[in-house]
């Protein structure tokens, strides 16, 4: 008797009866929802399916009929690849699902620190009057995308719309639309030499893990910032936190981190130059809306057995 498990959050508003009029009930005969992953491990034994968000590899060596994961997230660097891999289970996620929601919180970021409407909060907070803070504009600025992927392709179309010059690395360098300038990783120094604006949307791997370090902060434009939105283990903090302190980097907005969540003793917390989302950015009211289209297609591949499933992840590059 084949078993489908649903892991979503109790925070993400969704319909239980929408998801379950697109599961043929000859393919399933068992339906579980549940919305944490202590929860999803009591469950998932005898599940061929699973539906959910990352979850530890305690979580995934219970599930021994497991065919099949649809990640919630784009990121699948939290999963237990490994675990994942040796059970042969294939794998897809929620790329697409991002794309409008986190490229406003790209360009929301680098409008308010062109404005430095960051640090009129803080005046704010300490009931400072000041006219002194530097007012700028993100038009005619560069920015620079590290991961041209559907996120960043949003973040082009919008950052160029509103008369910024785009540059941007990709694995596959290849013209992009609303893109001036495409280069691949091994060109990410040119990124950094020429922008006023870095937005991080880069997965972690091994290729990717702290690749932005010490040497990228020293070339940097004086006046350049940092928003980070991809993973916080493709940046070296600790040479991060030198770049703020020492002027490398103007200003930071930082929504991921090498730990999570951020140690109360980062220096970080104290720092006026720096804006820290909790790992939100992500996050929408209209995300299983926009989850829906990718869940209804790779549950018709999936139980009628022809077709192809979208976004399935190459474990091999970890994305």
């Amino acid at each position: 008797m084949s078993k489908i498990v649903f892991n979503i959050p109790a925070y993400l508003p969704y319909s239980e009866k929408e998801i379950k009029e697109l599961i043929d009930p000859d393919q399933f005969k068992k339906i579980v929802f549940v919305n944490k992953s202590e929860q999803l491990k009591e469950v998932i034994e005898d599940a061929d399916v699973v539906v959910t968000f990352p979850c530890e590899a305690s979580v995934i060596q219970k599930g021994k009929k497991l065919k099949w994961l649809q990640a919630l997230s784009v990121g699948v660097d939290a999963f237990p690849l490994k675990e994942l891999h040796e059970k042969g289970v294939i794998i897809t996620n929620g790329k697409g699902v991002h794309r409008i929601h986190m490229a406003e919180y790209a360009i929301a970021s680098m409008i308010m620190l062109a404005r430095n409407i960051h640090l009129m909060m803080n005046n704010k907070f300490h009931h400072t009057w000041s006219r002194k803070v530097p007012q700028d504009e993100i038009f005619g600025a560069t920015v620079g995308i590290l991961g041209l992927g559907s996120i960043g392709q949003e973040v082009a179309k919008k950052a160029s719309l509103m008369g910024m010059r785009v540059i941007g690395i990709k694995n596959n360098p290849a013209k992009t639309p609303y893109v001036d300038k495409v280069a691949g990783i091994e060109d990410i120094k040119m990124v950094f030499e020429e922008s006023d604006y870095i937005i991080n949307l880069l997965p972690e791997t091994h290729k990717t893990r702290k690749i932005i370090n010490k040497f990228l902060f020293s070339i940097m434009k004086k006046e350049a910032c940092l928003i980070n939105m991809g993973r916080g283990g493709t940046v070296d903090e600790k040479d991060m936190i030198e770049a703020l302190q020492n002027g490398e980097l103007r200003g930071l907005v930082s929504d991921v981190f090498e730990q999570e969540p951020l140690p109360e003793d980062s220096p970080l917390w104290k720092m006026n130059n720096v804006v820290i989302t909790p790992h939100m950015c992500g996050e929408s009211v209209k995300y299983m809306d926009k989850f829906m289209p990718i869940l209804q297609n790779n549950l018709r591949v999936y139980q009628g057995g022809t077709g192809n499933m979208i976004n399935l992840v190459d474990l091999n590059k970890g994305y």
